[in-house]
């Protein structure tokens, strides 16, 4: 009996911006493209007869020239060893709009090494014959006009053709059913839009592993292969699938999980009694460690002396070293303000806290020589507190 061997992977990401990490950029993009080559590497070994890929391939739709280079070449591998590759586009990667230009998988496509499924609007379909049997792989892209609160196949008027011994779909969508995060929000796509001719579903878009079992048939989203965001850092593993899909009976799947590198959010909380606010944050981190991604979330509120103690410039000089790249969260972190003859009030941070309580003795000052020395007093402690990074 005919078993189709498919390797199923999205949301790889490659070549994302990043910028925000500075000289580890280069350094944090590498890591994307390694996940994506072992799936490769894991791809020559077991030769699948298919290997998908369910969109956002690429980070972007602008995507730098190295990168595209090595998806080239990889996919030159596969299909010297006889792998067909499929793709659809994702949200990232393709184009919003004329002035975007096209999906950068047009290109990968022209090398001749694979076949982009790029309609946006109507499933395009593409046959594999495998021991005498019809494998017919149906792709629709994603499209960035259907809106959000929409069945995209409802909204587009299609549905997905009935062909093939074995049908498979390709779609990039969020599935009825699957919990997502605001962050993933996008058009829905039902279950009883899948026809019962069909015996996998390859999903992209969700970075979760999920499979859903439709009865005879599944659908599945294999995550992406690396973290691209701290809203992943509670996925206990990324990697991708392997199906194997019989003539007769439920497909087999399973997940080949990848390395990838840790994120961790650590909140401290600080309150009125601390004294030394950086020094107590820094009691409160996990130890070093130069392959973790932090988030330090920083929160509380301190009286202004206090507060003005705290430096981000500060803790930064501390922990680059301690870990692979460092992002501090203060923007919960409040100033406790004691204005005369009135209960302590909450300022948004320490310029506001500084400024309210200097403008409240200037409006009280018994003299014209008072409240020119508050306004100096400021203007330079404004100056002081800007060049503190205060905010």
């Amino acid at each position: 009996m005919a078993v189709i061997r498919i390797l199923h992977t999205a949301d790889n990401h490659l070549d994302p911006k990043l910028s925000y990490l500075g000289a580890r950029m280069m350094e944090r993009r590498r890591d994307f493209m390694e996940s994506f080559l072992r799936v490769v590497n894991y791809a020559l070994e077991r030769k699948p007869h298919l290997f998908l890929v369910a969109g956002d391939l690429f980070d972007s739709v602008n995507p730098r020239n190295p990168a595209r280079t090595q998806v080239i070449r990889a996919f030159r591998r596969l299909h010297s060893e006889g792998v067909r590759v499929l793709l659809i586009a994702g949200n990232h990667d393709m184009p919003r709009s004329v002035e975007e230009g096209m999906s950068p998988l047009h290109e990968v496509e022209a090398s001749g090494y694979a076949r982009f499924l790029s309609s946006v609007e109507q499933p395009e379909v593409e046959h594999l014959n495998v021991d005498g049997v019809d494998v017919a792989v149906a792709g629709l892209s994603f499209n960035p006009e259907v809106p959000v609160d929409e069945d995209p196949l409802r909204y587009l008027g299609v549905k997905l053709p009935r062909e093939g011994d074995i049908a498979i779909a390709m779609l990039h969508y969020n599935f009825a059913g699957v919990s997502v995060a605001p962050l993933w929000r996008a058009p829905t796509i039902l279950r009883e839009d899948i026809p019962r001719e069909y015996r996998y579903v390859a999903l992209g878009h969700v970075h979760s592993h999920t499979v859903v079992d439709l009865g005879g048939a599944v659908a599945a989203y294999p995550g992406s292969t690396e973290r691209r965001s701290f809203a992943e850092e509670g996925d206990a593993s990324k990697g991708f699938l392997w199906v194997e899909v019989p003539l007769e009976g439920k497909p087999r799947v399973h997940l080949v999980e990848l390395p990838t590198r840790p994120m961790r959010t650590v909140r401290v909380d600080v309150g009125p009694q601390v004294e030394d606010p950086v020094r107590h944050v820094l009691q409160h981190l996990p130890p070093a460690d130069q392959n973790l991604l932090l988030r330090l979330v920083v929160r509380g509120q301190l009286p202004l002396p206090k507060l003005a103690r705290y430096s981000r410039a500060a803790l930064l000089k501390h922990l680059e070293r301690m870990f692979f790249h460092v992002s501090i969260d203060d923007t919960e972190l409040r100033c406790e303000v004691q204005v005369a003859g009135a209960p302590a009030q909450e300022a948004a941070g320490p310029i506001e806290a500084f400024k309210a309580e200097v403008e409240e003795r200037m409006r009280s000052a018994r003299s014209d020589e008072e409240r020119e020395v508050l306004a100096l007093a400021l203007k330079l402690g404004l100056q002081k507190l800007e060049e503190a990074g205060a905010w």
